[in-house]
């Protein structure tokens, strides 16, 4: 049972608009294109493996969660989580291609492609030896006993993995499920129901929120505009009460409501009429009130100099 499905995360949707309106020769355009390919890699292996997991939605044995969030007091970002009815399991994701060799001592994932490029990465065991530790912590805050158990998956035989056992198991993505299926039956059952409802509960998304703060990039080198969703390079132009792109002519009522998103997902989740009429690229304060109106909600502050919140 799908408790929480695949969701992407904001991060990756922002990381996408950062790419898609940042000047051309800006200093810091390769390294947001690599943090949105790493981004991506990371969402395209999260989701196969809630693929594979839908083979167990035909149980209420299993409740499945993507993505879960702690922020305070415990430091969390759970890739997946399954429950049974006698554990809670971490499942850490990593789409990583080439030779993977994974060290005990000291502790450390090293990567070689086939053109004998090496890079070291942190153990993923670290990383969820933690999570567990302060997944424990957080169900002993709300006196509950729970077993937490962790998996390191990697989703696709694009790895060849050399693996010197370790705390955890390590597995490519197909054999996920017959994996849990035949985990051993306890003498003590949980309240599977109960608990993800509190995991979803605490569920506090980190969002980086604007962007342009983050990664320390001048709002300036963001460009403004309505880029057409269609061919998503053109630049729309609002006529007779729609958005038409110079380049392939698509239509749309609503193209302005990406560009919002784009605004407070990289500059601000606040937005007054005359800076929505210059992102927008739309000279009209009439038209550009009904579209906030429509498309915000919440709205503060004097008449003349009125927020709008911009729903993310």
């Amino acid at each position: 049972m799908f408790i929480k499905p695949y969701e992407e995360a904001k991060m990756t949707l922002g990381l996408r608009a950062l790419v898609r309106r940042l000047i051309p020769n800006h200093p810091s355009l390769d390294q947001m294109k690599r943090e949105l390919l790493q981004a991506e890699a990371g969402e395209y292996g999260e989701k196969f493996i809630m693929k594979q997991l839908e083979k167990l939605t035909f149980t209420k044995n299993f409740q499945v969660l993507h993505n879960i969030t702690f922020q305070h007091p415990y430091s969390l970002q759970l890739d997946v989580v399954v429950i049974t009815q006698y554990e809670v399991i971490i499942i850490e994701s990593k789409n990583i291609r080439g030779e993977v060799e994974l060290k005990n001592r000291p502790r450390q994932m090293i990567r070689t492609l086939e053109t004998g490029e090496q890079r070291v990465f942190h153990h993923p065991e670290v990383q969820l030896e933690e999570y567990v530790c302060n997944l424990k912590g957080f169900f002993k805050q709300h006196q509950i006993e729970v077993p937490v158990n962790g998996i390191i998956v990697f989703p696709f035989n694009n790895a060849r993995i050399n693996y010197e056992d370790g705390l955890f198991p390590v597995l490519m993505g197909r054999e996920l499920t017959s994996f849990l299926q035949q985990r051993p039956i306890k003498p003590k059952t949980i309240d599977c129901q109960y608990i993800s409802a509190l995991l979803v509960q605490h569920n506090k998304p980190y969002e980086g929120f604007p962007l342009s703060r983050y990664f320390g990039i001048e709002v300036d080198a963001i460009q403004t505009g309505v880029i057409c969703p269609k061919c998503e390079f053109g630049q729309m132009h609002w006529l007779k009460m729609n958005w038409t792109c110079s380049s392939c002519h698509y239509s749309s009522k609503k193209a302005h409501l990406s560009a919002l998103q784009d605004y407070g997902m990289l500059i601000n989740k606040k937005i007054t009429n005359a800076q929505a009429q210059h992102f927008l690229q739309l000279n009209n304060r009439h038209t550009i009130k009904r579209m906030l109106m429509a498309s915000c909600y919440r709205e503060s502050g004097l008449k003349r100099s009125r927020d709008y919140q911009i729903f993310l």
